[in-house]
């Protein structure tokens, strides 16, 4: 479908066309200017909507000279685009409106010229079935390329259809564009390691310039993915020069697995991109809605009480049945990779715990499986950032010596005690301590600082009840307060817990050692019996 701005276009040449079949011919530069604009507006649009457009704006034309000009032009045009492919809507013009057709071309040097072309580019356009060759190799044995299968199957030699990519690279011993190619071709096949035919086709006839050739150029090293095959047709009988369009060399064609060429007029470079391209994995799109939605279907079978040694074992079942059972490395990617974005939305150490597991087993040291530039950012460099704020304020490890204004309610065996300030996280000794970093409006964050209260209200009524019982205090962090009030505290916080979502709870001992961290008070107290 055009754009609005391509429908404004169309109209203009379209004016255009019709003043110029009247009598203003001046107006025939405006019509080249908005006609050369027009089709570059479309040039990435598919061949068939470009041929239909091109057939469109010869159609409108009433007047046989402007119509004239305006199908060479666009035939030029097409000839000349530089974009892969198109050379296929100049073969479409030439065989809808000049070959036998409707518009005669101003000269019959003109006609034979853009005869020539199509007839030479016809059979070898992108998304055609390569045409078959029958060549010779070194030793004077036949081979036939891209057989046409007529219900048998292909006959030893042939190489039609064997599953791999084939690159053609068609070129003559004496040319010099074809030197500077083949020294280019090399590095890169030797260096990407395509797996991939690569079939270098000597156009002429002199077999000692070949075989000499031959002994200098493309011996790729012992177990390259790339094998090489040297042809060539000392008869000139296989027709490759109008079936490949095969007018000068060097020429380059790339051919799918399936037959179907997808590259033609490449270089070096280009083959290499579109090879590149064509051979890398799709990538992946991680955390979507509905891998949210299909993990929760997941875990909500064992309700609120699974553990996490239950949901790294669902991490190591995918991997079983994707990489050891089914060899689909893809698959694993995909569910590995959502199961990677998964965890950072879900609250718990029991979730942390296992995105722990997952990042340490199955991310981590598997550059054979997390091996493209895409993975690398959005699996490797997010598993970095998440293992980085997981390891922070470690179970085990000592609180940091960090002083910050909050609130810190406690039990003082019968009953609780409040106070507000600038308190040292080292020195709140009590029995035990929560901390809770929260935010102002958050619905979790009040909920947890209820299920506090309720504990420190439990543990007060055990006091009265037990004079052993632990001493309890709870410190609260309003991470906004400290956020405008004191920039430098709030900074240092950030870069010591993982506060990237609050409520973040955790809880240490009388000498500021890390019990816990990823709590949630409210489903302890839900959860107890």
């Amino acid at each position: 479908m055009k754009s609005f701005g391509m429908h404004i276009l169309a109209a203009g040449i379209i004016t255009a066309l019709a003043i110029l079949s009247g009598t203003e011919a001046d107006c025939r530069p405006t019509l080249d200017e908005k006609l050369g604009e027009y089709l570059h507006a479309i040039r990435r649009e598919p061949v068939e909507v470009q041929c239909s457009e091109a057939d469109f704006l010869i159609s409108v034309c009433t007047d046989s000279v402007v119509r004239q000009n305006v199908a060479e032009r666009i035939f030029r045009h097409y000839i000349n685009s530089g974009i892969m492919g198109l050379e296929a809507v100049a073969v479409h013009v030439f065989d809808k409106w000049f070959s036998e057709g409707p518009v005669k071309m101003k000269n019959r040097e003109e006609f034979l010229a853009a005869k020539i072309f199509a007839d030479f580019n016809r059979q070898s356009l992108i998304g055609r079935k390569a045409p078959e060759l029958s060549l010779r190799d070194t030793s004077g044995n036949a081979v036939t390329l891209f057989r046409q299968k007529t219900g048998e199957s292909a006959q030893k030699g042939d190489a039609s259809s064997n599953g791999r990519w084939s690159i053609l690279y068609f070129y003559d011993t004496g040319c010099p564009k074809c030197i500077a190619e083949s020294i280019m071709l090399e590095n890169i096949l030797e260096n990407d390691n395509f797996d991939a035919d690569f079939y270098a086709i000597y156009t002429q006839d002199s077999r000692d310039r070949w075989t000499e050739w031959i002994s200098g150029h493309f011996n790729l090293p012992e177990g390259s993915n790339t094998r090489v095959f040297h042809l060539w047709d000392p008869e000139m009988s296989s027709g490759f020069q109008i079936r490949y369009g095969i007018l000068e060399t060097p020429r380059i064609f790339l051919v799918g697995p399936d037959g179907i060429i997808c590259g033609r007029g490449l270089d070096s470079v280009a083959l290499e991109e579109l090879m590149t391209s064509l051979l890398t994995p799709p990538s992946p799109a991680y955390g979507s809605d509905d891998s949210y939605a299909f993990y929760e279907r997941v875990f909500s079978a064992d309700g609120d009480r699974i553990s996490c040694g239950e949901i790294a074992g669902i991490a190591d079942h995918i991997a079983e049945r994707t990489l050891e059972d089914a060899h689909d490395t893809l698959l694993f990617k995909q569910m590995a990779g959502d199961l990677l974005y998964y965890f950072p939305m879900k609250r718990g150490s029991v979730y942390k715990c296992a995105e722990e597991y997952l990042i340490r087993n199955h991310i981590f040291g598997h550059d054979d499986i997390w091996n493209t530039p895409d993975d690398t950012l959005k699996v490797i460099g997010f598993a970095q950032i998440r293992a980085d704020l997981l390891g922070r304020a470690a179970a085990g490890t000592r609180i940091p010596d960090i002083k910050v204004r909050g609130t810190l309610k406690k039990n003082t065996g019968r009953r609780t005690s409040e106070t507000s300030g600038k308190m040292n996280l080292r020195k709140l000794c009590n029995d035990r301590t929560v901390i809770i970093f929260y935010t102002a409006g958050c619905d979790i964050c009040k909920g947890e600082i209820a299920a506090a209260d309720s504990l420190l209200a439990a543990e007060a009524q055990s006091g009265r009840d037990n004079r052993t019982a632990l001493r309890t205090g709870v410190f609260m962090i309003n991470m906004d307060e400290v956020s405008a009030t004191d920039p430098e505290t709030a900074s240092l916080l950030l870069d010591t817990f993982d506060l990237t979502v609050l409520p973040y709870i955790t809880e240490i001992d009388r000498k500021g050692i890390i019990r816990d961290k990823y709590m949630s008070l409210r489903s302890r107290r839900e959860n107890r019996p």
